[in-house]
């Protein structure tokens, strides 16, 4: 069922666009905002419990998987415009509680594929390289000391809900590094002064792929790391952080296939 949302002075679409905009109000609550009706059917599917969702002006029925999932409004048009990031919203807004993703509640299988993104900046980087990770099929992804909200709803839209398929984490840098070394798995810091290609490793077996941000690159604490290196021939020195991953990590599924 759904209940008509006319007023943008309704407090449930003032307490959303306080979540849209500020990723503090979304950590102290624990929850992500989701936009798009694809990305919202993903969660449904990856078993995140939605608490909210706001339909678009012509919505005309519930589809069967939202049946069930928290309470759900149809909004006038200017309560939907008020909500929503992109311009059209892709069909809904909806809100989600999210998960712990502790480092000891990862599920892994005896050699893991781990991507560790460590400090980066740009959510959109964060969600193109989850999209990546769950298009190959890591096992997990860890966040450690980001600069950055990897929930935002930037980061959901540029993963295209592949977020909610993998294995998450956040832990501060220290813990990541120590979870790492207790649990055997070598780090492999990709860095443009790294002395391995990156086809030359062996990616069949345990292993975490480690970025940093693209303007200052990794801590000097994971300077213990092995630093690998992807060739290049022209005259840039470097490649945006997720176009990076996702040379490392389809080099990665090439080996494992």
């Amino acid at each position: 069922m759904m209940l008509q949302l006319d007023s943008t002075q309704n407090p449930k679409v003032r307490q959303l666009v306080r979540y849209r905009d500020k990723s503090a109000h979304r950590r102290k609550d624990g929850v992500i905002l989701i936009e798009g009706v694809r990305e919202l059917e993903r969660a449904v599917a990856a078993g995140w419990t939605l608490r909210q969702t706001f339909w678009e002006p012509s919505t005309a029925q519930l589809p069967a998987w939202a049946e069930g999932h928290g309470q759900h409004f149809r909004c006038a048009s200017a309560v939907y415009d008020k909500l929503v990031v992109r311009e059209n919203g892709a069909g809904a807004v909806g809100l989600a509680i999210l998960p712990a993703h502790r480092l000891e509640d990862l599920k892994l299988p005896a050699q893991p594929w781990i991507v560790v993104l460590d400090g980066l900046e740009k959510p959109g980087n964060v969600g193109a390289i989850l999209r990546t990770a769950d298009a190959v099929g890591v096992d997990a992804v860890i966040f450690s000391s980001l600069d950055c909200d990897p929930y935002s709803p930037q980061a959901v839209r540029n993963s295209t809900g592949a977020l909610f398929n993998l294995q998450l984490a956040s832990a501060p840098r220290e813990e990541v590094q120590a979870w790492l070394a207790s649990h055997g798995i070598p780090p492999y810091a990709l860095h443009l002064e790294g002395a391995t290609p990156h086809h030359s490793v062996d990616w069949t077996k345990a292993s975490a792929m480690v970025l940093g941000p693209e303007d200052r690159g990794l801590e000097a604490s994971w300077g213990a790391s092995q630093r690998v290196k992807i060739p290049m021939r022209g005259t840039v020195d470097s490649l945006n952080v997720s176009v990076a991953a996702a040379v490392v990590l389809y080099e990665g599924l090439r080996q494992r296939a």
